[in-house]
């Protein structure tokens, strides 16, 4: 808590230095005026957009693309295009051409376009809209990493055609340059928005992520699932989303057009400390659905490149699934550790190393009953949520207490955190303090063990007479007993970035559940648009946050008394004189 003898003035200063405008009514009332513009929230927008320093870059690489300098310039340069996409979602009006051309005929002044600079100051609604729609298109285009035709649904030979050029050894090139261009611009632009974090907030963070993805419907009917089949969409590389399973619709009736946002969120440093600073998005990643394959390594490195020291990692299921070269090693190595949970199938022993076994993601001396090896599997089970119909975790609270206890003094004790290699040092528990049961001689015995152990990052993969194929231990490794009161305290601070999504696809903010605010086509506009909401929420979120630490500063404070009766409670206090008559 940043300790200062005048809260008000403190607020201030916050508020001018990030949002240029000295309270949070002041930025309330601005945000209200659907009439002339503020020129203090055109100001804002165009802050973030400078301070990112994507507008140098996006005109070095059309630069590079134009045949020659001859042509008009555009009505709408590239800088004035992503602070009106900018503004209007931050509006609740979304990234669409009819609401920005509406602003442009309408709401604009001299002023405002000059501070945009637009040098045409004329034109009716449908000549803004066709320059809106044109500068965006153009500056896409130096972005975009599936460019296709998008003003009509392709047949099977067009599309056909349109898969080979993307394939083709030059198509490969050109996604792989066009997609690393996209991912930097929208990375800088939530940047940008995580950077306007006062430094003595963001120094009480200790680097705590979770991770998921959401869905991102788009206009239209789904494409359908064979690719040598005609087009249903505009957007022939948009996919198919359905709830179930990893969400790649394969043609049932309820698949709808979608893409995926993944993104990672600020978590507590410790479950409940909510109060330290808010929740920011500070990565964002895009996909097609079911996709995921290395977007959340992605995530982590776009995290890092904001000068994050590693912390935990709170991630679902699906990340389960990866294969441990994209996402479980890769982590480890950069110094992150996991909070995970698991599908049913791989519950119980998940690997061994020496004389040590790997259950539930911890490691324990291989002395440990059958019974408690098995334990989660038996208290775990998966119902069905009435009104959702998703399945859902239930666990037996009573069960789930009596396992951890039980299983605790055979648990290896971990001293300190992983080291550069991935390699863990662990304590053995002591052996008087466990009834050691040998499971192959089916006997109690009396163990003689080593003092330490370390396990190296790739425990567990060489084959056993029992196990050919063995799963690497890494795969299912994290830092707390899976179930115990450690773990689901820090896995349940995963909601904030189910929040976050919430915030995302509010109704009356960013919206982008709602296909009708984004009326662009193609990978690169949705991916453009959902990050720009996400440096939107950011913008909010800093400021409900300033306005919630003024008010906890603020706070009267009760001091407790100090005098208790002799049973020690707190003595009654005399009633006040009544001034009306009795009754």
């Amino acid at each position: 808590m940043n300790h200062v003898s005048d809260p008000e003035e403190l607020l201030t200063r916050r508020m001018l230095d990030t949002f240029g405008v000295p309270s949070s009514h002041d930025l309330a009332v601005e945000r209200k005026k659907y009439g002339p513009m503020s020129k203090a929230y055109l100001a804002l927008a165009a802050r973030i957009v400078d301070h990112s320093g994507v507008v140098g870059r996006l005109e070095e690489w059309h630069k590079e693309n134009r045949k020659s300098n001859a042509g008009a310039k555009p009505y709408i340069p590239f800088r004035a295009v992503l602070i009106l996409l900018l503004i209007h979602i931050q509006m609740g009006h979304g990234a669409n051409y009819q609401e920005i051309a509406h602003t442009l005929a309408h709401r604009f002044d001299p002023e405002h376009r000059r501070m945009l600079g637009i040098v045409e100051g004329s034109g009716t609604h449908k000549e803004w809209y066709l320059r809106m729609w044109r500068s965006t298109n153009t500056m896409l285009a130096q972005m975009d990493p599936y460019p296709s035709r998008r003003n009509k649904r392709l047949s099977e030979g067009e599309y056909a055609a349109q898969v080979a050029k993307w394939e083709s050894t030059q198509g490969r090139i050109d996604t792989k340059i066009m997609l690393a261009r996209l991912d930097w611009l929208c990375e800088k632009l939530v940047h940008t928005t995580v950077r306007m974090l006062p430094k003595d907030i963001w120094d009480r963070y200790a680097g705590n992520i979770a991770i998921d993805a959401t869905k991102m419907e788009i206009a239209g009917r789904p494409n359908a699932p064979d690719p040598r089949r005609k087009r249903s969409n505009a957007d022939p590389f948009a996919g198919r989303y359905r709830r179930e399973g990893n969400h790649d619709g394969q043609g049932a009736k309820t698949d709808v057009a979608a893409y995926e946002l993944e993104n990672a969120v600020m978590v507590w440093n410790r479950p409940g400390e909510r109060h330290m600073f808010p929740s920011l998005t500070l990565a964002v990643t895009f996909h097609r659905p079911g996709r995921l394959v290395g977007h959340g390594l992605r995530l982590v490195q776009s995290v890092e490149r904001l000068g994050v020291r590693p912390g935990l990692i709170l991630a679902d299921r699906a990340y389960n699934g990866e294969r441990i070269e994209n996402f479980q090693i890769p982590v480890r190595l950069l110094g992150w550790e996991l909070v995970i949970d698991y599908p049913k199938n791989y519950l119980g022993e998940q690997s061994s190393y020496e004389d040590l076994i790997l259950v539930d993601g911890s490691w324990y001396v291989t002395y440990m009953p059958q019974a408690l090896i098995d334990g989660s599997k038996k208290i775990r089970k998966e119902v069905k949520d009435p009104v959702t119909g998703d399945k859902k975790t239930v666990v037996d609270e009573a069960e789930r207490e009596r396992l951890i206890r039980a299983r605790e003094p055979y648990r290896m004790i971990p001293k300190g955190r992983p080291d550069k290699d991935g390699y863990q040092r662990f304590t053995y528990p002591r052996p008087g303090s466990y009834l050691a049961y040998d499971r192959g001689a089916k006997k109690v015995i009396t163990p003689t063990t080593a003092r330490t152990i370390t396990i190296p990052i790739d425990a567990g993969d060489k084959p056993t007479k029992q196990n050919k194929k063995p799963v690497p231990a890494i795969k299912h490794v994290q830092k707390y007993p899976y179930l115990s009161e450690e773990h689901q305290g820090f896995y349940g601070m995963r909601s904030l970035v189910e929040s976050s999504h919430r915030v995302l696809k509010d109704s009356n903010r960013e919206d982008i559940a709602n296909p009708a605010k984004r009326t662009g086509r193609g990978y690169a506009f949705h991916y453009l648009a959902v990050a720009l909401a996400a440096a939107s929420t950011n913008l909010r979120k800093i400021e409900t946050f300033f306005m919630a630490d003024y008010e906890r500063m603020t706070a009267p404070k009760h001091r407790a008394r100090r005098r208790k009766t002799v049973n020690g409670s707190e003595p009654l206090r005399a009633l006040p004189n009544s001034t009306a008559p009795p009754a």
